[in-house]
C-alpha cells in the first residue's frame, strides 16, 4: 500500500514538473542531444528506443510526457528513480535551494527583533560585540528579550584604500541613517570629520542641556556650519573642511592628531556647532585600547529615534565602574 501511494505521488510530481516551461526546454534539449550523439541503438527494455527518440522533435511535449509516464507505470521503483534523477536532477536541486533560501529568509524576517539600540564602533580593534551589547543592555536597563541591542565592532572604513569593502561600509552607513536604525557611533577623526560635514550627526545642543554638556566641555568636537550651508545653497561650492582621499593618504600620525585638534577650537570657526565628543580619554578607550593611534570621536545620528538611549551609551563609555577590559576580544591568530 505504501508503494502504491508513493507511485501515485511520484506521477503527480512528474506532472507538476512538466508544467514548468524550463523543464520542457531542458527535457527537449537533453533528448535532442542524446538523439544526436547516440550512435548505437538503445538496447531493448530501456525506457526509450532509438526510433522513439527520432520522433521526439515532431511530437508535442505533453504527448511525450504521457508516453514516458505510461512506460514508467509498471517499472520498478529503482528504475523510476533513475529516470527521475536523470531528467530532473538540476530542477530538483534548484527547487530545493530556492525553497531553503525562502524558508531562511522568511524565518529571519519573522523572527527578527526590533532594535532597542544600534551603535557602531567604526575601525575599533579587538572588541567583543557580545560583551559590549550585554554590558550596555544591562547598564541601560534594555529589554533584550523583546528587542535587540546591536553594537557593531567589526566594520572598518578607510579613505586610503578605497576597496570594495570600504565602499560597502560607506553604503551601509548611509542606509542605516536613512532607515533611522543607527543611534550612535564612534569614528576615528578623519572619517568623523567628513560625515559630520555631511550632516550625519546631531548638533548636541539640540538634545543636551547646557548643564549636561558642561560635563563634556573639554571634549567637545566642533565643526563649522557656515561652509555647510553655503555648500547646500550652491552645488559648485567646495567645502574645504572635507578631507580628500589624497590628503588622507598623505597624513602622518602627527597630521591626524593636528587635524583633530582643530575641532577643539570653536573660536576659529564662523558658526561652530558641537556634533561630537572626543573619547580618547574615556575609560572605555583607555581600558580597551580599541583605537590605538587613532583619535576616536563619538556622535549621535541625526535620524535617531532613540536619542535618550544614545545619550545613555555615551554615559556608559565614560563610566569608570564598567569593566571594559573584559570586553576585549581575543586577537585573530
Amino acid at each position: 500500500m505504501h508503494f502504491q501511494y508513493f507511485n501515485q505521488l511520484f506521477m503527480i510530481f512528474l506532472e507538476v514538473y512538466s508544467i514548468l516551461p524550463l523543464t520542457h526546454i531542458f527535457k527537449i534539449a537533453m533528448m535532442l542531444i542524446m538523439n544526436a550523439n547516440c550512435r548505437n541503438p538503445c538496447k531493448e527494455g530501456t525506457l526509450m528506443s532509438q526510433t522513439e527518440k527520432e520522433q521526439i522533435p515532431t511530437r508535442g511535449v505533453q504527448d511525450e510526457i504521457r508516453q514516458q509516464q505510461q512506460k514508467l507505470k509498471d517499472k520498478p521503483f529503482k528504475e523510476k528513480l533513475q529516470y527521475f534523477w536523470y531528467y530532473y536532477k538540476i530542477h530538483t536541486i534548484v527547487f530545493l535551494v530556492a525553497v531553503f533560501s525562502l524558508v531562511t529568509l522568511f524565518h529571519d524576517i519573522f523572527s527578527a527583533k526590533d532594535y532597542t539600540f544600534y551603535g557602531i564602533m567604526l575601525n575599533s580593534v579587538n572588541l567583543s560585540e557580545e560583551a559590549m551589547e550585554s554590558a550596555f543592555g544591562e547598564y541601560a536597563g534594555l529589554d533584550l528579550d523583546t528587542y535587540e541591542c546591536f553594537i557593531d565592532t567589526s566594520s572598518t572604513l578607510s579613505y586610503r584604500t578605497a576597496t570594495q569593502y570600504d565602499m560597502a561600509t560607506s553604503q551601509k552607513l548611509i542606509a542605516l541613517v536613512q532607515t533611522k536604525d543607527l543611534d550612535a557611533a564612534a569614528f576615528d577623526s578623519e572619517i568623523f570629520n567628513n560625515y559630520a560635514n555631511n550632516e550625519m550627526f546631531l548638533d548636541l545642543t539640540t538634545i543636551y542641556t547646557a548643564d549636561e554638556l558642561q560635563k563634556y566641555e573639554d571634549h567637545l568636537y566642533y565643526i563649522d556650519k557656515a561652509p555647510m550651508e553655503r555648500a547646500n545653497e550652491n552645488s559648485d561650492y567646495e567645502n574645504e573642511a572635507l578631507i580628500s582621499a589624497a590628503e588622507s593618504s598623505a597624513f602622518s600620525v602627527d597630521d591626524i592628531i593636528k587635524e583633530a585638534e582643530t575641532h577643539r577650537h570653536p573660536e576659529n570657526m564662523e558658526q561652530p556647532i558641537p556634533v561630537g565628543i572626543f573619547i580618547e580619554d574615556s575609560p572605555f578607550v583607555q581600558k580597551t585600547n580599541s583605537y590605538d593611534i587613532l583619535v576616536p570621536i563619538f556622535g549621535i545620528s541625526a535620524t535617531t529615534t532613540r536619542p535618550d538611549t544614545a545619550k545613555k551609551y555615551l554615559e556608559f563609555l565614560w563610566d569608570e565602574q564598567i569593566d571594559f577590559a573584559s570586553m576585549k576580544a581575543e586577537p585573530l591568530p
